[in-house]
């Protein structure tokens, strides 16, 4: 049974944390941009450094978790993550912006890790893409919410009590959580029984195996970051703001219904059959925001990035769990997350010295060829080796 109470918890904890994220992925920029100046570079380099906190969240969590303790965990980062909303409030230049920014990112690592390998563990095995599939639609609702509330609170609300909201939203998640009860059976014992290894130990914190297949994620987050953080400047430089605050609506909306029907697709055939037309749907989605001179194409554009991307996230995961023993899903989740994070974080800022020289409208051609690389990238890296039955007969025996 993948609904379980813990499940439900889990996702809501996932939700709330996820919205105040992705609101402020929208805000940042254009707050830091406002506020103090910076350029299109630096205000890039603000959206991303929350990532980059995740990706030192991550990195530390992923070897520490069964140790300290999924629930200790999840409590010590929902703490960071809320201390750092209302540091938003005292941060009175840009780089204390960035650091609090970069202190938000490390809380949501710790969450998020947390989250997604306790789920991991409790779906069934041969329910994987499925599980992975319905959870993510908690991060799918947020994805929605998150940024259409940006975009409208900006419009109306001062920032500082944006920043409250997101407290609020940081505060709920501690109480929630204080009420997650794990199953005792949740985590195999060859995990809650393996001896301590060298903290300095990458094995620890990484799975090789999942690698290659993680380097694809990266160059995926590096347009999907790149998308989050200057969809607000392409509107504006359109005259589309009030578009642009449905675009993500519409792109989540999207993966809420194609999800589950991908993470059956999964289950049964194995991931090639949703990664290569996911990967072909995301550049074709970026020509068409390239090319955007309607309100109508650049609502297309969201729909076609919702599917493309949405989908290949919720789909590497999955392949990426499949590749190693349950043993490891610590480790194989964190190494997903911290690529997808890194791509995410960096992404911004490295596209974002190009802009000032290409414009926004090129830099969306650039995503598009990006996207078609990673179809040939996957292809080496794993879709090539694991063929449509491999995925399914993979480590989890």
């Amino acid at each position: 049974m993948i609904f379980t109470r813990s499940f439900i918890i889990i996702a809501m904890i996932n939700f709330m944390v996820m919205m105040a994220y992705y609101l402020l992925f929208i805000v940042s920029g254009p707050y830091a941009h406002e506020h103090f100046n910076a350029s299109p570079s630096s205000a890039g380099l603000v959206a991303g450094l929350m990532l980059v906190g995740c990706l030192a969240g991550r990195f530390a969590t992923g070897g520490i978790l069964h140790r300290v303790g999924f629930s200790k965990i999840l409590l010590i980062g929902i703490v960071i993550y809320t201390a750092s909303m209302l540091l938003y409030l005292a941060a009175d230049n840009l780089p204390a912006l960035m650091g609090v920014r970069f202190l938000s990112g490390v809380g949501v690592g710790c969450i998020g890790t947390v989250t997604t390998t306790l789920v991991a563990y409790l779906i069934p095995p041969n329910q994987v893409g499925q599980g992975i599939g319905y959870f993510s639609l908690s991060t799918i609702l947020a994805l929605a919410l998150g940024p259409f509330l940006g975009m409208l609170l900006m419009q109306y609300l001062p920032y500082w009590l944006i920043f409250l909201l997101c407290s609020g939203f940081g505060i709920i998640s501690l109480l929630t959580a204080m009420t997650l009860k794990i199953p005792p059976d949740a985590v195999p014992d060859g995990v809650k029984n393996a001896r301590p290894a060298s903290a300095f130990h990458l094995h620890n914190y990484l799975d090789f195996k999942v690698v290659p297949l993680a380097l694809v994620v990266l160059l995926v987050a590096v347009c999907y970051g790149s998308l989050q953080a200057f969809l607000s400047f392409y509107a504006r430089e359109l005259n589309m703001v009030h578009a642009a605050s449905f675009f993500f609506l519409l792109y989540a909306t999207v993966i809420f219904v194609s999800r589950p029907i991908a993470g059956k697709i999964f289950d049964r055939k194995g991931a090639n059959h949703i990664i290569y037309p996911s990967l072909i749907l995301t550049a074709c989605g970026f020509v068409a925001l390239g090319l955007t001179q309607t309100t109508l194409v650049f609502l297309l554009s969201g729909i076609l990035l919702g599917v493309g991307i949405g989908n290949f996230q919720s789909t590497a995961q999955a392949a990426a769990l499949k590749i190693v023993p349950k043993t490891r899903m610590g480790q194989a989740t964190s190494t997903f997350f911290i690529f997808l994070d890194l791509g995410i974080g960096t992404g911004p800022y490295l596209l974002g010295v190009a802009i000032p020289h290409i414009g926004y409208r090129n830099l969306f051609f650039l995503l598009a060829a990006i996207s078609a690389v990673c179809l040939l990238a996957y292809y080496a890296a794993h879709g090539k080796l694991h063929g449509e039955k491999h995925d399914k007969n993979q480590a989890h025996e």
